[in-house]
């Protein structure tokens, strides 16, 4: 543990952000739901992505920009697509209906792919991307986010958003199979953390505002592409299929760190006993694991892991023994706490 981290218990930490949403007048299945996704996520040491920004909802709740009892409208609809509104209400709560209203097509017709609207911040995508794996499905969810982070291949400036680009798979192991990475080198949130840890950032990854590259997390403005080419041309796709295939706009056309800007999100669910034999299918993915787990690891690596494994670790490992929050990140919650008159628990 870091010397700034403090343990906290799941159960303790989604009961207090759920009565932190409700405060802002969020019903309490409501609050509950994007509790439990925000501990999720912090228990599979995504804290990024987790109840660190929850400050961050509570205000865009508290001063109008999300709407706390939305009523989600489904504009356009077939047997395997549907675009919903989600009438700004908290991106969490209506990433969970688009994903679920794919997965209810998907076990019906084989695939199905909702694209959402006027929302906000998911979050972690793999959390959605999750969803069908229950019912024997493949999850993808990719998200138009606001305001040109990222600059194009070859390019200083920013053109394009930082989505997330997240896949989960079945598996006959332990844990399923979950890539979910940014379009950019990192997610921007992982540059906070690394500011919150005082850490710095490696080369050739951030621009400061004049165009420099720098090291320095606090400085960072414009993100390089992950991969080059690749990361560059993934992030066209997804501000095409998340925001143009929604009737959205592309990032360049929104202002940056604007609560008033909303988000477009994409949810596929894939159901696989339309496509092939479920064993068969597993037949598969279990080669695929051996294949990946059989391979001798470098020099620093004790062995080869798979997408997701880590956080899956983390998950089993923390819901009994707590969560290591940094004091950081407990002193933002604290101070939202404080605003709307909750004690805090630590």
């Amino acid at each position: 543990m870091h010397p700034n981290e403090v343990v906290v218990a799941p159960d303790m930490l989604r009961s207090f952000t759920s009565q932190l949403f409700q405060k802002t007048g969020v019903s309490a299945p409501d609050a509950d739901a994007v509790a439990d996704v925000l501990v999720r996520t912090d228990l599979r040491g995504i804290f990024s992505h987790g109840t660190r920004l929850a400050p961050n909802y509570l205000n865009h709740l508290l001063d109008g920009h999300m709407n706390p009892r939305p009523q989600p409208r489904v504009e356009r609809e077939t047997a395997a697509m549907a675009l919903v509104d989600a009438d700004r209400g908290v991106g969490h709560l209506a990433a969970l209906d688009g994903m679920r209203r794919a997965l209810d097509k998907a076990l019906k017709v084989g695939v199905g792919m909702v694209n959402v609207r006027r929302s906000h911040h998911l979050g972690a995508a793999s959390i959605y991307a999750m969803l069908p794996l229950d019912a024997g499905c493949v999850g993808f969810v990719t998200t138009n986010t606001g305001g040109a982070s990222v600059a194009p291949y070859g390019g200083r400036g920013g053109a394009l958003a930082n989505h997330p680009l997240a896949w989960a798979f079945p598996t006959r192991g332990s844990f399923p199979i979950v890539v979910d990475m940014a379009v950019g080198v990192a997610a921007w949130q992982r540059v906070e953390t690394m500011r919150i840890y005082g850490q710095k950032l490696p080369p050739a990854w951030c621009l400061d505002k004049e165009g420099n590259e720098t090291d320095d997390p606090a400085k960072a403005w414009i993100m390089f592409p992950a991969g080059g080419t690749r990361g560059y041309g993934l992030a066209l796709v997804a501000g095409l299929l998340a925001g143009a295939l929604s009737g959205g706009q592309f990032p360049s056309r929104r202002k940056r760190y604007d609560a008033a800007e909303h988000s477009e999100h994409t949810f596929l669910a894939i159901s696989i006993d339309h496509f092939v034999g479920r064993d068969q299918f597993l037949d598969e993915v279990d080669e695929a694991v051996a294949a990946c787990q059989r391979t001798a690891p470098l020099a620093g690596f004790d062995r080869v892991r798979l997408p997701g494994e880590l956080e899956w670790e983390k998950e089993q490992k923390w819901r009994g023994e707590g969560i290591p929050i940094h004091r950081d990140h407990l002193d933002r919650l604290a101070t939202i706490a404080a605003k709307l008159q909750t004690p805090t628990f630590w």
